[in-house]
C-alpha cells in the first residue's frame, strides 16, 4: 500500500510542471533596430538599456484597418501612386547556450522597396510557432526609404525571455506607411522563404540543462535552480519505490517461513 502511494505522489508531481508551464502564456521579450547602415547606433548596446516587455498571447495578428491608429489617420489621403514590397530579408539565430540547435535570440533584416519618391514607414515584427497565432513582439521606430536603395535596410534584434517554448518558428513583417492608412506590404520569413528551419525557444527554456550563466547582455546572473529541484524530488522518490519494493519482496518469504514453522508439530 506504501509502494502504491509513493507510485501515485511521483507521478502527480511529475506531472504538475508541465500544466504550470502550459498555463503560463505571458510572452516576454525585449529588442532593438536601427537603419543597418547607421554606425552611430550600437543595436548591441540599444538592446541591453531595453526594458522588457510583457505581454499576453494574442489570437492573432492585429487588424490594422480597425485599429485606433488607422482611425487616427482616417482624413488621410492614400497615395495609389506608390508600391511597396520587402525586396529581401533574412534571420540570423544567436545564443544557444545548451547547445541543443535552438536559439533564444534573433536578428531580422529587411529592405523594403517603393516605386517611386520617398517614404516614412515602420515595421511590426510577428512570431508563429509551428502555425500557432501570431504574436507582436516588436514595433520599430519610424524611418525613411528610398525607391530601391539598399542603405535604408533595417535590422531588428531580439532576445525572447519568457513565453516561447521550443519549436520551428517563423517570423512575419508587416510595414506600414505614414502616408497610407494600411498595411502596405508583408512577408513571411519561414522555411519556404529562407530554405532552413529557424529552431527557437526562449531564454528559460535555453538555460535548462546549465548550472548557472552570466547573460551577455545584461550582466545578470540566472540559475535553473527550479528543474534542478523538480529532477531531484523526481529521483528521490524513484528512489523510495525500488527501496519500499525491495523490502516487500524481501519480508514476504520471511513472514511465510515463520507460518510454515509455527504450523510444525
Amino acid at each position: 500500500m506504501k509502494t502504491v502511494a509513493i507510485i501515485l505522489m511521483t507521478t502527480v508531481l511529475l506531472g504538475a510542471e508541465p500544466s504550470a508551464l502550459a498555463a503560463d502564456e505571458r510572452l516576454v521579450s525585449r529588442s532593438a533596430g536601427k537603419l543597418q547602415q547607421d554606425q552611430s547606433i550600437d543595436l548591441t548596446a540599444r538592446l541591453e538599456s531595453s526594458e522588457p516587455v510583457i505581454s499576453a498571447k494574442p489570437t492573432q495578428a492585429e487588424n490594422y484597418a480597425q485599429s485606433p491608429t488607422a482611425e487616427a489617420h482616417a482624413g488621410i489621403a492614400n497615395r495609389h501612386d506608390q508600391l511597396f514590397e520587402i525586396y529581401q530579408a533574412d534571420v540570423s539565430l544567436i545564443s544557444d547556450l545548451d547547445d541543443d540547435g535552438y536559439h533564444h535570440a534573433l536578428r531580422v533584416v529587411f529592405d523594403v522597396d517603393v516605386s517611386h519618391d520617398d517614404a516614412t514607414v515602420y515595421a511590426k515584427l510577428y512570431l508563429s510557432r509551428e502555425g500557432e497565432p501570431w504574436s507582436q513582439y516588436f514595433t520599430t521606430d519610424l524611418f525613411y526609404i528610398h525607391g530601391d536603395d539598399v542603405a535604408d535596410t533595417y535590422e531588428v534584434e531580439t532576445e525572447l525571455l519568457e513565453g516561447y517554448p521550443p519549436g520551428y518558428y517563423a517570423v512575419l513583417v508587416e510595414i506600414y506607411s505614414l502616408d497610407h492608412a494600411y498595411m502596405v506590404a508583408s512577408e513571411v520569413l519561414d522555411y519556404h522563404y529562407l530554405g532552413r528551419d529557424l529552431t527557437i525557444e526562449d531564454l528559460s527554456w535555453d538555460e535548462r540543462g546549465t548550472v548557472s550563466y552570466d547573460d551577455s547582455h545584461s550582466g545578470e546572473h540566472h540559475s535553473s535552480h527550479a528543474g534542478s529541484i523538480g529532477w531531484l524530488l523526481a529521483f528521490f522518490l524513484i528512489v523510495q519505490v525500488v527501496i519500499a519494493a525491495r523490502g516487500a519482496l524481501a519480508l514476504t518469504p520471511c513472514k511465510k517461513r515463520k507460518i510454515q514453522q509455527k504450523r510444525l508439530p
